[in-house]
Order: C-alpha cells, then sequence, then structure tokens
C-alpha cells in the first residue's frame, strides 16, 4: 500500500481505503491480525492514523478487535436476500455452512392483539411461540422469536424444532404449502440481552426481520421477529422500474 501525502485526501482514509481494497480482493482474509504499530511503522504515519483508520474498518464491520490482542479481519457478511422465501436452515445450507438451532423455550398462550391480527386469528386461538438460537458452523448468527397458531400444528414439540427447518417441517408433516411472506426490516442496536444471545457487545449494530409468511391459500402461519449480527449480516433488495 502506497500513500500520497500530498493528496487531499487525509491519510487515514487512504488507509482505511487501502485495507479495505485488501480485505475485498482476499488478500487480507478472515482472521488474519492487523497491527497498528506495524501499520505506522510501514507507512510512516502517527499511531493516531493508523487507529483512526482501524476504528472506521471497525465500524464498518470489516475487522473486529480483542482486548489485549490487536485487531483481525472479519468474517464476510452475508446477504439476507428478499427475492425468494428461504427458512434460516435452508439458506445456510445454500450457501455451504451447517446450520443447527438451541430452542431456549417453546411456549403455549393467547397472542398479543399486534400479533392475533397479522395472523388473523380469532378471540380465543393460541399460538407457539418459539424462542430460538440459530446458528451456522455453531457461530451464532440470529435470534428469533416465532409465533405459529397452534390449530396448524397442535402436537408441535421442542424436539422437532431442534434439528432443522421449521419451514420444512410445516410442509413435510403438516402438508402446508408456504407461499409468500411480507417483511419489513429495520436498522437497530442491540439491547443487553439482545447481546448476550448473539455474543456480541450491548449497543453493536443489529438487523431486524419481521417477517409474517402465508400458505397458498392465503393463511397466516408464522409470525416472525429475527434478529440479526449487523457485522455477519447485510440486506440485499432487488428493484425494478418496470
Amino acid at each position: 500500500m502506497r500513500l500520497n501525502k500530498n493528496s487531499f485526501t487525509p491519510l487515514y482514509h487512504q488507509i482505511e481505503q487501502g485495507l479495505r481494497k485488501q480485505i475485498e480482493m482476499g488478500e487480507l482474509v478472515p482472521g488474519q491480525a492487523i497491527s497498528e504499530r506495524e501499520l505506522s511503522e510501514n507507512l510512516g504515519v502517527s499511531r493516531m492514523t493508523a487507529r483512526q483508520a482501524l476504528r472506521a474498518l471497525r465500524d464498518e464491520g470489516l475487522i473486529y478487535t480483542e482486548r489485549g490482542r490487536g485487531n483481525f479481519v472479519a468474517e464476510p457478511k452475508m446477504n439476507v436476500h428478499t427475492r425468494q422465501l428461504l427458512g434460516f436452515s435452508e439458506d445456510m445450507r445454500r450457501r455451504g455452512l451447517t446450520p443447527s438451532s438451541r430452542v431456549i423455550t417453546l411456549s403455549r398462550h393467547l397472542p398479543d392483539p399486534a400479533a392475533a391480527v397479522q395472523l388473523k386469528l380469532e378471540e380465543g386461538e393460541e399460538v407457539f411461540e418459539i424462542n430460538r438460537l440459530r446458528l451456522a458452523d455453531r457461530v451464532p448468527m440470529a435470534y428469533e422469536t416465532c409465533l405459529v397458531p397452534v390449530k396448524l400444528c397442535p402436537d408441535l414439540k421442542k424436539s422437532d424444532l431442534e434439528g432443522g427447518s421449521l419451514y420444512e417441517l410445516l410442509e413435510d408433516r403438516y402438508g402446508m404449502r408456504l407461499s409468500q411472506a411480507d417483511e419489513v426490516l429495520e436498522a437497530a442496536v442491540a439491547t443487553k440481552t439482545e447481546a448476550g444471545n448473539l455474543s456480541i457487545k450491548p449497543g453493536k449494530p443489529i438487523l431486524v426481520v419481521q417477517r409474517t409468511v402465508y400458505a397458498e391459500d392465503g393463511t397466516p402461519i408464522e409470525f416472525v421477529r429475527s434478529v440479526y449480527r449487523g457485522d455477519r449480516y447485510q440486506a440485499t433488495i432487488q428493484l425494478k422500474r418496470r
């Protein structure tokens, strides 16, 4: 990496751009250390300038810092595509990763009014609430709170959910055919509880996806709120003018 000290572009920004390019080109690989001291010495800049560049990359999620160890290249972010209706397990398998779930709780109760509207439930109809941690290659990726009408899968058990995809279970065991979904995406910061679930620090960025899934006949079958790690996910939305 070469710096132009006569440029109007600040030195820290030139370093940031150079490191970003090396990460994108695969010259710096996930888990590889990036030393603030070595950057300073090799490029002839102050430690503060090197630190500014690394801070910008860290804020972007391209690197992460471990206390007492230094800075390291982060794993590349995964895209949350909005063009195809896939469950987490299906999505991870397509990426060549091994999905798993850790079911925290499975309970049965009356939904709150907002959820009842989303699921088009009559008064007195109950839902299963599934709280689970979703992992890929044993790394926490997302925390989900799913609501499914009890009438659609009355004998659902916690053990049914440990092994794989809820969508595949609904289709294979209960004969449902998933057709489409409505999604709302929101950027947020992790609460203490969310941070603990995802093994990140409170206040770190997260991507919140709220989804209502429908069967072929238009029946709502799931209302789910998924919280994704902001350092591992980004959303891709395809738009067409006509």
